[in-house]
């Protein structure tokens, strides 16, 4: 049999080629790609689906909170919060056993935090009394049910006066019923007493020369040294120490401690070490207690120990400090957690 010549054989291998090429880069993409894109598109939208489904899923849990918080507001609208709001200043003031026309109650309207949502309302107050009674009083203001908040609080002295003037604005929230209704029970925590507890870790501030000129504290008289026991008392435990107040003055953070066996309190500021660790901040939130969820907590002192931060709530002790998650944690934290 013949060979076929040369210029066959090499335009052969070239048509064989060429159509490789062709089938490569044309018909097998054309064929696969379509298959490939509805894959895509398929993992896509599954992708977006789960996705809608987790937001759904947070906005009913946050819409339940919201119903839930909506139980302790003053009312579900505006004008009519506003004036129950002032009824309920007025009632405490007259709890305090403060005179209601020594106190002025301004209405005003702060900023928005969330746009289209719940609105909050306030009372810029005023008014002078006893120490002793303006903390009645605060202290009435702070542990009230209500959703509530206490802010920018000022004392200053009246000359020639044994009272004080005090300033300071009680914000609410009016949360109202299109982020759902709650279902189910929700008893309000029971509404303070002075003659309480809990009133009582606020004795220390009534005893505090707040406004009178520093005067060096005398020397104590020399005492004689005594011979050691043998048994030892064993030192305090966290339970001693309880945080009675997380408070603002003139800008600067305070905490207050109450020690509950030398019956004395003691000041921390930021940078101070706390609790084997280091306070960071004082966080106003208002979030449930970790013991009794029922119950809202209005603030709590955030320590920082070693890589982790922890939390003490106001009024439970140095027993009670929990370790905070990612998701408990301040925005202002969080960075630093990323």
């Amino acid at each position: 049999m013949a060979k076929p010549p040369l210029k066959t054989v090499l335009l052969t291998a070239v048509c064989l080629a060429a159509m490789t090429i062709v089938t490569k880069n044309a018909i097998i993409p054309w064929m696969t790609d379509p298959i490939k894109k509805l894959e895509q598109a398929t993992a896509n939208r599954k992708k977006q689906i789960n996705s809608l489904n987790n937001l759904k899923k947070n906005a009913d849990q946050h819409s339940k909170r919201l119903a839930k918080l909506n139980t302790t507001s003053f009312a579900n609208s505006s004008a009519e919060a506003i004036a129950m709001m002032g009824e309920h200043i007025t009632q405490i003031i007259k709890q305090s056993k403060l005179t209601e026309t020594e106190f002025s109650r301004r209405p005003f309207e702060p900023r928005a935090i969330v746009k289209n949502g719940p609105k909050p309302i306030g009372y810029t107050v005023s008014g002078i009394g006893s120490v002793k009674k303006i903390t009645d009083l605060l202290f009435l203001l702070q542990n009230d049910p209500h959703i509530q908040r206490v802010e920018n609080v000022s004392l200053s002295p009246i000359s020639g006066s044994t009272k004080v003037r005090v300033n300071f604005q009680f914000i609410s929230l009016v949360i109202g019923t299109k982020y759902g209704e709650f279902k189910g029970t929700n008893s309000p925590p029971i509404n303070p007493k002075i003659k309480s507890e809990a009133r009582d870790l606020y004795a220390g501030i009534t005893k505090r020369a707040l406004f009178l000129p520093y005067q060096k504290k005398a020397p104590l008289p020399p005492t004689q040294k005594k011979m050691p026991k043998s048994n030892r008392v064993p030192p305090p435990g966290p339970e001693t120490y309880k945080v009675v107040s997380l408070s603002q003055w003139k800008g600067q953070q305070e905490i207050m401690i109450f020690n509950t066996i030398k019956n004395e309190t003691k000041s921390y500021k930021l940078g101070d070490s706390l609790a084997g660790g280091k306070i960071v901040m004082i966080d106003y939130r208002q979030i449930p207690f970790p013991k009794k969820p029922d119950l809202l907590s209005q603030s709590r002192v955030i320590v920082s120990i070693k890589k982790d931060y922890w939390a003490i709530e106001r009024g439970n002790t140095m027993a009670d400090i929990y370790k905070l998650t990612l998701e408990q944690l301040p925005k202002e934290l969080i960075k630093g957690k990323l």
